[in-house]
């Protein structure tokens, strides 16, 4: 499993709606905000409307870009000129590549050999420095805090972070308050906390329920338990983004979650098969738990419009045809 650590439940750090606004200005010149789908299949399967909310269509293909350049923008003299360092399973480092490009600050990324070879090729691409360390996120985060010590650089969490949960949470449900006049609830899937951490606390009254990958629910343990699962050894599962431990803050505001509900790797595997079959949308595993709670007929929160975050399409090509030949 993982370290678990005894602690209060309280945020180390604020994050709220005042902070998501801050955060949606500073983006908005960069063009990030993502379509809004109806999907006429899970609104029959469910019984009620279902949007998806398709962050799989940003830049670098995933949501994580969005709170990479939160972060990035917030940054003044020697800090930006130092640099940033970053652990990643492959979004976070690609966002975080893209967003360095845009406003011009030094950024070296670490994924571990456990990340997509499409997320590899796509940071090659981006021309940004690359080391490759450990099995999985925890053995990578902890080489890259040394590098960024060791450089006096700037360690950019892809989800223990006030300007990157306000940047990927809580500007998607600014989003999503926009452009949905009535929404009874939303899913997303949940890892470190970050993404789930943001958008809980924009969201107001609405119910968001969470989903993990069963292989690797450090997030669904530390709220049943109440203690912090920092890092966690889970099995291999097709939702590699998910791995890994969450932080204090991180559960502290996704205790206002509805719920975190669990799915496993055999309902991953056809909740990516049905969107690319029924919706013709490429979503990686770690996207896909979020639609996998709706096709396993999980409890979902609210009433009326549901929408459902679609994370990213990073999902290597060898691996998608494999799963829709099954």
């Amino acid at each position: 499993m993982g370290r678990a650590k005894e602690v209060a439940l309280k945020p180390k750090y604020i994050v709220d709606v005042a902070l998501a606004r801050r955060a949606h200005a500073a983006i908005a010149p960069y063009n990030l905000r993502s379509p809004l789908k109806l999907s006429t299949k899970l609104s029959e399967c469910v019984g009620r409307p279902v949007y998806l909310k398709l962050e799989s269509h940003q830049p670098t293909g995933a949501f994580k870009v969005r709170g990479a350049l939160a972060y990035l923008l917030s940054l003044e003299g020697e800090a930006r000129r130092k640099g940033v360092v970053a652990a990643s399973a492959g979004n976070h480092a690609l966002g975080l590549a893209w967003a360095a490009r845009q406003v011009g600050v030094p950024a070296l990324v670490v994924v571990p050999r456990s990340a997509a070879k499409i997320k590899k090729r796509k940071l090659a691409e981006l021309m940004v420095k690359v080391r490759v360390h450990g099995e999985g996120y925890d053995e990578a985060e902890v080489f890259a805090r040394k590098l960024a010590e060791e450089a006096d650089a700037s360690f950019v969490s892809p989800y223990d972070d006030p300007w990157v949960m306000a940047g990927n949470g809580g500007t998607i449900a600014l989003e999503l308050l926009e452009e949905l006049g009535e929404l009874g609830g939303v899913v997303l899937p949940v890892g470190g906390g970050g993404l789930a951490s943001g958008l809980v606390t924009a969201m107001g009254d609405i119910p968001v329920l969470g989903v993990n990958a069963a292989a690797s629910p450090a997030m669904a343990l530390s709220l049943a338990e109440g203690r912090v699962y920092e890092t966690y050894e889970g099995e291999s599962t097709l939702a590699e983004g998910l791995e890994g431990g969450v932080s204090q803050t991180s559960v502290a505001y996704c205790q206002q979650l509805w719920q975190v509900q669990q799915v496993d790797e055999a309902a991953i595997g056809r909740a990516i098969g049905f969107l690319a079959r029924e919706e013709s949308l490429v979503a990686e595993g770690s996207a896909a738990v979020a639609v996998a709670a709706l096709l396993e007929g999980h409890e979902l929160p609210g009433e009326g419009p549901l929408c459902v975050v679609i994370t990213g399409r990073n999902i290597d090509a060898e691996r998608l045809k494999v799963i829709l030949q099954a």
